[in-house]
């Protein structure tokens, strides 16, 4: 990723000083002076934004080597053998050998070397030692840059297998913690019925037949059974089988089953066929909706539009809604604010919709309470819903 990105600043530096160095040449008057190095300098300039704007971001042998033609060009054009420009065969040697994985990366000095020594051999000079020196000196530079440039790049992907071994490590450390958060909140979830209940077995042991301690451990005990059975299905296998089924009708159903004195508005444009499981996805929206009129004051808001790319079901309430630190932790297991929830509802709801292939998202109302947003994008017929 790093490589493709460093690649895209080069392509974008590359068209920058070419088009830089035109302007330039162009002041110096080198136009007149020079009109072949001019010419050059143009056409180097159409390719590097050609490159930069139509090219793929795959790393090609072309770009740099045509970087180091356009610079032998340039330097047997402008000053000869003596050009300052030789300073700019080091750039696409460096990044050639930073962004090319193979041990090919030896080909760029060697073509930098050649072509160089092919300037010194058309100005007639390419046996004098001191040109020998001059190409020896030159060579070795490039060289020393390509194998800083491979150092570099191994260092770089190094520090890049590092990272995301530490992500990686990151990740598995936050799923224990939720692991462990989990495991503590359901302890905590257990603990107190379980007290009542071994307090109603101790009485119960001295004697003690009130009705108090019957009725406690009937409590209890379906208090426990619900906590277990709510887990799981919060942590039930992605197995359940599934089928066709109208959320506009399994909604109506739901609603005309509540037994509430509170007002509901619910408005459908029309029948909003997916492909779920039934059962769960009943218990997720009965879940949503039950949230919403127990928060509610006296008005909840359904809303379900069907449009091409998909199904949004809105559930608002008039209530005081959810304050900004818990919205982050509302779909959490055991997060809740009622004294007698245990705070899997909304997780089994958000489990069961995600799941499916859904998302729901929660908000402010314009009622004043709680907004919550169900999405059911458009699925691949054989999509795995849970």
């Amino acid at each position: 990723m790093y490589l493709s990105s460093l690649f895209n600043y080069y392509k974008i530096g590359r068209f920058v000083f070419a088009l830089a160095l035109l302007i330039s040449f162009q002041i110096a008057g080198f136009p007149y002076a020079i009109p072949r190095l001019m010419f050059i300098l143009a056409i180097y300039s159409f390719i590097s934004l050609i490159r930069f704007i139509i090219a793929s971001e795959k790393i090609i042998y072309f770009d740099f080597l045509l970087d180091i033609v356009f610079i032998s060009a340039m330097v047997y054009i402008s000053l000869g053998l003596h050009s300052y420009l030789t300073l700019l065969y080091l750039f696409p040697i460096f990044f050639s050998s930073v962004l090319i994985k193979t041990k090919k990366i030896v080909l760029f000095p060697i073509t930098a070397a050649m072509l160089y020594g092919a300037i010194y051999y058309m100005g007639g000079i390419f046996m004098e030692k001191d040109s020998l020196l001059n190409l020896s000196l030159h060579f070795l530079s490039f060289s020393l840059i390509s194998l800083a440039g491979d150092n570099l790049k191994e260092r770089m992907e190094t520090q890049e297998k590092h990272i995301k071994r530490l992500e990686e490590e990151r990740i598995k450390m936050k799923g224990y913690e939720r692991l462990y958060r989990v495991s503590a909140d359901i302890a905590h979830e257990l603990r107190n019925p379980l007290a009542s209940i071994s307090a109603a077995v101790q009485f119960l042991e001295e004697g003690k037949t009130d009705r108090e301690f019957i009725d406690m451990l009937g409590t209890e005990t379906r208090r426990l059974t619900k906590l277990v059975n709510d887990f799981l299905m919060f942590s039930r296998p992605s197995d359940a089988p599934k089928e066709d089924m109208d959320l506009t009708e399994v909604i109506k159903s739901l609603l005309a089953s509540q037994n509430t004195d509170k007002k509901i508005e619910m408005t459908s444009s029309e029948s909003a066929a997916i492909t779920a499981n039934r059962t769960f996805m009943e218990v997720a929206l009965n879940n949503i909706i039950k949230n919403a009129l127990e928060a509610a004051k006296s008005l909840i808001k359904i809303r379900l539009n069907t449009k091409h790319t998909g199904i949004a079901i809105e559930v608002e309430d008039d209530g005081i809604g959810i304050s900004e630190d818990m919205r982050d932790k509302i779909f959490e297991p055991f997060v809740t604010t009622k004294a007698d929830g245990t705070g899997l509802g909304l997780a089994i709801a958000y489990r069961i919709i995600t799941s499916a292939g859904g998302d729901i998202l929660v908000d402010r109302s314009v009622l004043g309470g709680a907004k919550f947003t169900i999405l059911f994008r458009n699925q691949p017929p054989d999509q795995n819903i849970l």
